[in-house]
């Protein structure tokens, strides 16, 4: 088989018409004054692509160009080469093959973001070094009390009993694998709230103590909290929201710093979207230490009642809302939340 080509000699840009063929296990150019002739192992031909010319790519920097696709089959038959980008441009030509591409495409892109990234942000999170973690809690803490936090206005008195109680409650729940720390802060922006922050420490808010009406209420929101760090939440929060960003770092050998994975901590624990399935690890947490302690899981219950009608109340709507800064804002709402707390008693 022969067909018509232009061939560069790659030396310059001169173009000139040349005939090619394939004779036995070899390429011919023939045309004005060329005639060469190279075994068809050496030479290489480009992929295709639309309607563009294929290109042969010559062992001493030359190329020829031409448009038989023909020509082009029987030269990769020939190379035992070229099956699997047929198939590609047979896809490239045609809308319905295109299109179903793209379908599939984005399905696999949308499953790999739903499963496939928080499957790898757990693994990684528990791979990053405690030293690591503790780093980016005391960072992120930093910035919360630049933005946002206010000092306690508790006594003195009452903050020994918290942090007493703190103890307790990490005592109790086993809680060995970090030193766990408990910080107390005002934030009338945010009101009755908590936090887990990774490395152990666990903010809470006076206004959240204050709407509490026992120890019993505030020792199971502090479990809960234990049970978000226990699991590294915030930590495979931030990893997922920055998966992008990760695997460009990875991939340019420039790893993260404490530093700059602590400045996207406050925005995704100000949001507080945990997923379904860390909210009610966290729930287990907060049931196991209340059942430890013969406690009724009421006190849990009423205070994730009582912090849902104080933001309704707050920001003007009965069924709270997407921003919710603190429990009620994720997904399951607390309705749920508490059916599912009470089925786990009997």
């Amino acid at each position: 088989m022969k067909t018509a080509g232009d061939y560069y000699d790659g030396k310059s840009s001169t173009r000139h018409s040349v005939t090619l063929g394939i004779s036995g296990d070899h390429l011919q150019i023939s045309g004005a004054g060329i005639e060469a002739s190279w075994p068809l192992a050496e030479v290489r031909i480009a992929e295709p692509l639309a309607t563009i010319k294929r290109s042969i790519y010559l062992p001493d920097d030359g190329k020829c160009d031409f448009e038989s696709t023909d020509f082009a089959h029987l030269l990769e038959q020939r190379q035992a080469k070229g099956g699997f980008f047929r198939s590609v441009h047979r896809w490239e030509n045609s809308f319905k093959l295109a299109s179903a591409a793209l379908v599939l495409t984005v399905a696999l892109v949308l499953g790999f973001i739903q499963f496939g990234i928080p499957l790898l942000a757990e693994q990684a999170a528990y791979a990053i070094p405690p030293g690591t973690e503790t780093t980016l809690g005391e960072e992120t803490l930093k910035i919360l009390d630049r933005a946002m936090f206010e000092p306690t206005e508790l006594d003195v008195a009452q903050q020994s009993e918290l942090e007493q109680l703190f103890a307790q409650v990490v005592t109790s729940l086993d809680a060995t694998e970090r030193p766990y720390r408990l910080e107390l802060r005002s934030s009338p922006r945010i009101g009755a709230n908590a936090f887990a922050l990774p490395g152990g420490t666990v903010v809470m808010t006076d206004e959240l103590i204050d709407m509490a009406v026992s120890d019993e209420e505030i020792a199971a929101v502090l479990a809960h909290e234990v049970g978000h760090v226990r699991h590294r939440h915030a930590m495979r929060q931030v990893i997922q929201n920055s998966a992008v960003a990760l695997v460009v770092a990875t991939l340019t050998g420039d790893l993260f710093s404490a530093t700059s994975m602590a400045a996207a901590l406050p925005t995704m624990l100000v949001d507080a979207r945990f997923s379904r399935d860390m909210e009610l690890q966290a729930d287990d947490v907060a049931l196991e230490y209340l059942l430890q302690q013969g406690k009724s899981v009421d006190h849990f219950t009423a205070i994730l009642t009582s912090m849902e009608q104080a933001y309704a109340e707050k920001n003007g709507s009965k069924e709270g809302g997407n921003r919710a800064v603190n429990y009620f804002s994720s997904h399951p709402a607390t309705k749920e939340r508490i059916e599912r707390l009470n089925r786990g008693v009997k």
